[in-house]
């Protein structure tokens, strides 16, 4: 159960004591979209334990999410998921509108899964962010 959060395997093992098994790839993904889900819906200085924990909030941050802003928010989601989500290596991020929903802005994450040791998975997330900031994402 290494490739889950210590709180989901304790969960885990309280639902089926007698399970000792490793998690599925799946299992595994499915933490992981679920925490970078938290993740990124916790602004910057919100947290007590650690001020830099969290997204900027950038609507308040001046930016008019122009062609020229946007490789600095990209990076700047990318680092804050390396930083936090230790299961993800290479995380790419690139915005992605969706012209069906012009006022959700919509970013494509990309990057690889490190399981069981030395196994790499493809990962490829969809986040979109709605007017008032909140974040999804979907596989």
């Amino acid at each position: 159960m290494a490739g889950l959060r210590f709180l989901q395997r304790l969960r885990q093992m309280q639902r089926d004591p007698e399970r000792r098994l490793a998690p599925s790839p799946e299992e595994v993904l499915n933490s992981v979209t679920d925490y970078v889900s938290k993740i990124l819906n916790t602004r910057k200085g919100s947290t007590v334990i650690d001020e830099d924990f969290g997204i900027p909030d950038f609507t308040s941050a001046g930016l008019a999410f122009s062609q020229e802003d946007m490789p600095r928010v990209e990076a700047e989601i990318a680092a804050f998921i390396e930083r936090c989500e230790p299961r993800l290596k290479n995380v790419e991020v690139h915005f992605t509108p969706d012209t069906g929903t012009p006022l959700q802005m919509v970013f494509s994450l990309t990057g690889e899964l490190r399981f069981g040791g030395n196994e790499i998975f493809p990962v490829h997330l969809v986040t979109r962010v709605d007017p008032l900031g909140k974040v999804t994402v979907s596989k």
